[in-house]
């Protein structure tokens, strides 16, 4: 590109050859993004839970009944995305308030069931906020609520090649739980009423002593299925929070070095206006106003997520040359 350059601003370079130089300056130039993107992918090591299916927990955050409201507007929105993209989803739980509007939900959690669905679903883990008008408003004013969207590895319910029973089994994976850590509790299931109250013990808890982590399952009949359900959802809870452990660990080392902090679950990703229609990511800064064809789980929505893997690309080259600065600095002589 510089020769070419320098053809260019060459007073003495004739015109064919000038002609030649601008068309080769205008194919490269054409080439470098899709060049940047593929270097890129091979430079940033792969996710060791990029090709496992995955779980979305959806849990109501600041804003009351609203909060509630708006998790089932993106857990309508997971669905139809998943639809549309060919994926299997499957509602593994839905827990409403016993009292409160029956669009309320209290925790919903969609098992996408589809391998790499971890890999694509991933950039949408953090604090999603609405702003919006509520119903009961009667003054007309816009409200502000907010969900949070965690995002977890599934082990797969079947066998295969990469994925076997032995990682249940070996201490050293992220999903090995042992069982004498593990207290279970068989209850009734409860609800506000219908088919999410029966009247044998079907519901179960599952607590991980050593980390108070708490699985609640109510939603089949039968406490067998419960059961199952319940510990895959404990284990992916385990296997991320292990991963959340090791990249704090990291993070902590590459701020104290070269400043370069992570974005957590904990924090505030994106923005929908209601009276705007617009949606806004507040990592990559996209933002576009095709509200209703986003919660549609449309093409829109595609454009968000690109936007927020672009993104995400770019923290992580910036976190390899962090790494082997903090390296660097680590091996200099005090």
């Amino acid at each position: 590109m510089a020769e070419l350059q320098q053809l260019l601003h060459d007073p003495t370079t004739d015109a064919e050859l000038r002609t030649l130089a601008t068309e080769e300056i205008e194919q490269t130039s054409s080439k470098i993004p899709t060049l940047i993107s593929v270097l890129q992918s091979t430079l940033i090591p792969t996710d060791p839970f990029a090709a496992l299916p995955c779980l979305l927990e959806i849990r109501p955050g600041a804003g009351g009944s609203e909060a509630g409201i708006f998790v089932g507007d993106l857990l309508r929105m997971y669905q139809a995305y998943c639809k549309r993209q060919g994926l299997r989803a499957i509602l593994v739980k839905m827990d409403s308030p016993a009292k409160g509007s029956e669009d309320e939900i209290q925790e919903a959690i969609l098992e996408v069931d589809s391998p790499g669905a971890y890999e694509t679903l991933k950039c949408e883990a953090g604090v999603h906020r609405v702003q919006r008008v509520p119903a009961t408003e009667a003054q007309g004013r816009t409200h502000t609520s907010a969900a949070s969207v965690l995002v977890l590895p599934s082990f797969p319910e079947h066998e295969n090649e990469d994925f076997g029973t032995a990682n249940l089994d070996d201490p050293e994976s992220d999903f090995y739980i042992n069982a004498q850590d593990v207290r279970t509790d068989v209850m009734r299931a409860r609800g506000a009423g219908g088919q999410h109250v029966n009247t044998t013990d079907s519901a179960i808890r599952l607590t991980h002593i050593p980390t108070n982590t708490v699985v609640s399952i109510q939603d089949a009949r039968s406490q067998h299925k419960n059961r199952q359900k319940a510990w895959r959802v404990l284990r992916s809870k385990l296997a991320q929070a292990r991963r959340d452990a090791r990249e704090d660990e990291k993070t902590q080392l590459r701020v104290s070095v070269v400043g370069i902090a992570r974005m957590g679950r904990g924090d505030k990703i994106r923005t929908y206006n209601w009276g705007q229609q617009r949606v806004t990511d507040h990592r990559s800064g996209f933002t576009l106003n095709n509200l209703g064809n986003v919660l549609e789980g449309g093409q829109s929505l595609d454009e968000v997520m690109d936007s927020v893997r672009a993104w995400q690309k770019d923290r992580e080259v910036e976190a390899l040359v962090a790494d082997e600065e903090a390296e660097a600095a680590r091996k200099k002589p005090k």
